[in-house]
């Protein structure tokens, strides 16, 4: 304890209190008023320093400056948060349509394969089913084809057989007409018998009918050369409507495969063998070979941006910054997706989206890491 009866820091204040007689109201004041005097000559020495002198190493800010710090952040680098895509994006491919219930039997492409379009990626469990449907109308088609041959070559013979029955009937009618013609002379001469006149008169009659038939023959089958007839129209109906069901087999076995929409890499397989697909897809497919990263800019930014800007990229994941330039700038403002690791970070900016084409170089190293989060800093004074 100090001779003033003050506590000292290293002292047991409990002990001390215990030890030493209670100081007195009276002395108690004493020392506050000694300690007061002490203290205030340093406090007012310092006020009136503060006020009366300043450093020589700051200068006053004059209001002439103010603009140009202004002009100075205008013209500062636009800096945006982003991701890296393909360009033209990623794509989910779904089954086809027209494939229903049906699950994955066999995957033909692994990750990281590079696909062409068109190329087909997996098949289905209806697969066997629907080609078995295509079989059968591959052989309809042959039989009614055949059956079209068929009924050509027989009405083309039919044809043939008509024009020569309805020579001979002709024939037939001329040669009784002129017995006919013959005996009702003979007849006027009471040189035949009533007989044989009316013999002669049924036969005329019996081959005008004979001619009628077989010219009908004619008429039926008239237009097999040239295919108008009536028999040879309905086997090529025939034939097109198998034909059409071919086609339609056909389009149901597309139902049985997954082609790839367009070229590029598979970058992630979402389904597995004996699965049926979700509303995600089958897989993911982008064309990596040209990578761009999509920056979110501030819309209060996106005036300083500009078409062919230069674009530094960076991520922890990345070796070396990535560089490209602005090819697009979006027209819509939006909110804001990509979102930074700070507390404080606003989760409902708006921005505008602005697309940035990646140089060979950085495209190479970007290219697997589709959807990584990165950096953006846009060069808005890049001439």
């Amino acid at each position: 304890m100090g001779e003033d009866g003050i506590v000292l820091p290293l002292e047991n204040p409990g002990k001390a209190a215990a030890q030493s007689p209670a100081v007195p109201a009276e002395r108690r004041g004493q020392i506050w008023l000694r300690r007061l005097a002490l203290v205030a000559p340093s406090l007012g020495v310092g006020l009136m320093a503060g006020l009366y002198s300043q450093p020589g190493s700051i200068d006053p800010v004059h209001t002439s400056d103010v603009p140009a710090l202004g002009q100075n952040l205008a013209a500062a680098d636009v800096v945006a948060l982003g991701r890296l895509i393909p360009d033209g994006g990623t794509l989910a491919v779904a089954l086809p349509s027209g494939a229903g219930d049906a699950r994955i039997a066999r995957l033909l492409v692994p990750e990281g394969d590079r696909v062409d379009a068109g190329q087909i990626l997996a098949e289905l469990d209806n697969l066997p089913q629907l080609l078995a449907a295509k079989r059968s109308a591959e052989s309809t088609l042959a039989a009614q084809v055949a059956a079209l041959a068929q009924v050509k070559a027989s009405t083309v013979a039919s044809l043939a057989e008509a024009q020569a029955a309805r020579a001979s009937a002709e024939a037939a009618l001329a040669l009784a007409k002129q017995d006919l013609s013959r005996l009702t002379r003979l007849a006027e001469s009471k040189v035949t018998t009533q007989a044989l006149l009316q013999q002669a008169q049924s036969n005329v009659i019996k081959a005008t009918a004979e001619l009628g038939r077989t010219a009908a023959l004619v008429e039926r089958f008239n237009g097999a050369e040239s295919g108008n007839q009536s028999d040879i129209v309905l086997a090529a109906r025939n034939v097109d409507l198998a034909r059409a069901n071919l086609a339609r087999a056909d389009e149901d076995l597309a139902a049985s495969r997954v082609v790839a929409p367009r070229a590029g890499t598979v970058l992630e397989i979402r389904a597995r063998v004996g699965e049926k697909p979700s509303t995600a897809g089958i897989m993911t497919i982008g064309d990596v070979e040209r990578m761009t990263a999509e920056l979110e800019v501030y819309q209060t930014d996106v005036k300083k941006v500009a078409l062919d800007q230069t674009v530094s990229m960076t991520a922890e994941a990345l070796r070396a910054p990535l560089t490209g330039k602005v090819i697009r700038i979006g027209q819509i403002v939006g909110r804001q997706s990509v979102m930074s690791n700070e507390p404080a970070a606003n989760a409902d900016a708006r921005i505008v989206l602005v697309t940035v084409a990646l140089d060979a170089e950085s495209s190479v190293e970007a290219r697997t890491y589709t959807n990584l989060e990165i950096i953006g800093r846009i060069g808005t004074n890049a001439e």
